[in-house]
């Protein structure tokens, strides 16, 4: 068993109740309560939860592939690509949009998921 890619699988599993509690509360229902038209607040939930679907099932390959290491890199190649993406699209608006990466901190988590991860395919 691989443990930093079980860590990394945990935690993005972890990330995703994060992100359906709290992100819930702080970001998804404000969204649906504003006064954007009906088709945008369909489109941000429909975006909300593909979200926490690509956070599920990463988690879940991860870990898969912490149990099977003839296929770690397969199973863990295409969410570390979707975490270190998300990680670069909060730095990018972070910074370029807010001029502050402090308002959207997620990019740590998803590089500290992706780290993990690569540290254990580096076994």
């Amino acid at each position: 068993m691989n443990m930093l890619l079980l860590c990394a699988g945990v935690a993005a599993l972890a990330l995703d109740l994060v992100h359906l509690t709290l992100g819930e509360r702080e970001a998804h229902r404000p969204a649906l309560a504003s006064s954007w038209p009906a088709p945008a607040k369909a489109l941000y939930s429909v975006l909300w939860h593909a979200a926490t679907a690509v956070m599920a099932l990463g988690g879940v390959a991860l870990i898969v592939a912490a149990f099977r290491p003839e296929q770690a890199l397969a199973l863990a190649a295409l969410p570390i690509a979707l975490f270190l993406s998300f990680a670069g699209l909060f730095l990018l608006y972070g910074a370029r949009r807010l001029g502050t990466l402090k308002t959207l901190p997620q990019w740590v988590a998803f590089s500290a998921i992706s780290a993990l991860a690569l540290a254990g395919l580096a076994l």
